[in-house]
């Protein structure tokens, strides 16, 4: 599976969920679920997703479901930030949880699409 990452502000973002409740309203069909997360700039993308937080979704992704503790021993680091890395993560939609409560990166590929003109 893969996800999507992309920009989009807040005004982008409200506007294209009234155009799809309106839609909806009118009972026409709207595109299914996308598997897509949107920063409000690149610079909250960047903050995000930093070279260490992409070295742990690598790990987690060639390991499967980890615990913080497995998953901080495996990066050589300390508990404490992994938790911290893996909370930013979680709340960003790039990393779950199984239903042993393990820590997986269920997405094979990240696509970033950056725009050059606003």
């Amino acid at each position: 599976m893969k996800k999507t990452i992309g920009i989009k502000g807040t005004d982008e973002f409200f506007a294209e969920v009234e155009r799809d409740w309106t839609a909806i309203d009118r009972g026409e069909t709207v595109p299914g679920p996308v598997h897509r997360v949107y920063f409000e700039s690149a610079e909250a993308l960047s903050r995000v997703l930093t070279r260490q937080r992409h070295q742990l979704l690598r790990m987690l992704h060639a390991n499967g479901g980890l615990s913080i503790r497995a998953l901080a021993a495996l990066l050589e680091r300390d508990y404490k930030n992994v938790y911290q890395d893996v909370k930013i993560l979680e709340e960003a939609g790039l990393i779950e949880r199984d239903s042993k409560n393990h820590i997986i990166a269920p997405h094979a590929k990240l696509t970033i699409e950056l725009p050059l003109a606003a």
